[in-house]
């Protein structure tokens, strides 16, 4: 077991970016933006022929919704279990989503005079989604992605995964088909976030996981288009007591270590009998694993098991301020008002990280590297913006003017004073 202070200083990923990368997506971004609109997909496409070894011209990458409609089709007859688990996931990241706008009101406040003032929810113009496909599709992301932008009224959304000399994954394209996308791109990497905000779409915001050279492209473009957030690997944080199960809380640390050698998996636990129990779980299960080579580099370099109080345990929570943090305590009500740093709460022994995965409701797409700290989830507002609006009356801006000019000539700004005394 490993002390507090080490574990915290080793989670601490150095969020800057290696040299070589920086100029690679830089020298990227700058040959798609000299294509303009019109020729910025044909340029990434080029770039993705050197880098990805597939060729591909502006008419191929674009993936026809007849071609999705096709995979639907086929996955129904060939897989129905598999198109129910599809459209379970759907049905309830779309009803979450749903209930997420509702939440969104806009607010009207009147004035004395008349007039009012207030501010509106506003759904962003172009959308352009990214979907993983470097290890593998990840149909889970597209709906994760997508969704949310539908239910908050955006009219276009253009989505790009990576392409394969194989072609696309076909529960990839079944999915698209399934939630109603219409613009699918086969261009990755760094190029297909260039060609999202350079090339013909322009999207206002840029949305979706990645590799390092997508997060670079995203931290990139930070100015020209809207950025969801910079995601780097993959974290979970599991609090537990005596009271927990080893067996569960292993298969929940390997679920997160399977993801990426570099995914972080901590358990952090009042009870030394359940640590122990716990390693002795993960030791025979990743001896028997068919993703050995991924957990075993995981769990290496970035897994551990840390024994405290729970007084510490939560101030190694809120420090760590983990993407997942599953609260798995025989009362998880006492513990669970005070962790309010990580990026997504599982609460219960009932709750596991799979379910957040693949579709209990809430997104998976989730600041990591202690950004949770001060940012959220992907989400339906994710994909809105709020908007000002004064409405004043006659009589407003006259009980307004004098007070407005006076402030105005406070700061020495003469046409402020008089534009507001003009209407006092």
């Amino acid at each position: 077991m490993s002390a507090i202070p080490e574990v915290l200083s080793r989670l601490a990923r150095d969020p800057g970016v290696e040299a070589r990368t920086r100029d690679t997506v830089a020298s990227i971004l700058a040959e798609v933006r000299a294509g303009g609109p019109e020729g910025g997909l044909e340029r990434a496409l080029t770039i993705g022929a050197r880098l990805d070894g597939v060729t591909l011209d502006a008419a191929s990458a674009r993936v026809p919704p007849s071609a999705m409609r096709a995979a639907a089709d086929t996955l129904a007859h060939t897989s129905s279990e598999l198109v129910s688990a599809l459209g379970q996931m759907i049905e309830h990241v779309r009803t979450f989503a749903l209930a997420q706008r509702a939440a969104l009101s806009d607010v009207r406040v009147p004035l004395p005079g008349g007039g009012e003032v207030g501010e509106r929810w506003l759904p962003l113009r172009r959308v352009g989604v990214y979907v993983p496909g470097g290890r593998a599709f990840y149909p889970s992301t597209l709906v994760m992605t997508v969704i949310p932008a539908m239910c908050a009224g955006v009219r276009r959304i253009v989505a790009v995964t990576p392409p394969r000399a194989s072609g696309l994954d076909p529960v990839l394209l079944a999915t698209a088909h399934l939630v109603g996308l219409d613009e699918l791109y086969t261009v990755g990497g760094a190029q297909g976030i260039a060609f999202l905000a350079h090339g013909e779409p322009e999207v206002d915001l840029v949305a979706g996981p990645g590799n390092r050279f997508v997060a670079e492209a995203k931290r990139q473009l930070v100015g020209t288009a809207g950025i969801d957030s910079l995601a780097g690997p993959t974290e979970i944080l599991v609090l537990a007591d005596g009271s927990a199960d080893p067996a569960r809380v292993a298969e929940d640390l390997l679920a997160q270590a399977e993801h990426d050698p570099d995914a972080a998996a901590v358990l952090a636990s009042t009870s030394d009998t359940l640590l122990d129990a716990v390693a002795q779980e993960l030791a025979a299960r990743v001896a028997t694993s068919p993703r050995k080579e991924i957990v075993e580099a995981s769990l290496s370099s970035y897994g551990f098991l840390l024994h405290g109080d729970k007084e510490a345990l939560v101030a190694f929570a809120q420090a760590f301020a983990p993407e997942h943090l599953e609260l798995v305590v025989h009362d998880p009500d006492d513990w669970r008002d005070a962790l309010t740093t990580a990026s997504a709460l599982f609460v219960g022994s009932a709750s596991a990280e799979a379910f957040g995965d693949y579709g209990a409701g809430p997104n998976h797409v989730l600041p990591t590297n202690r950004t949770a700290r001060y940012s959220s989830p992907l989400g339906v507002a994710t994909y809105m913006k709020r908007q000002s609006v004064l409405a004043l009356s006659n009589a407003d801006a006259r009980a307004m003017g004098p007070w407005v000019g006076a402030l105005a000539d406070a700061e020495n700004l003469v046409h402020h004073a008089r534009s507001a005394r003009l209407r006092g």
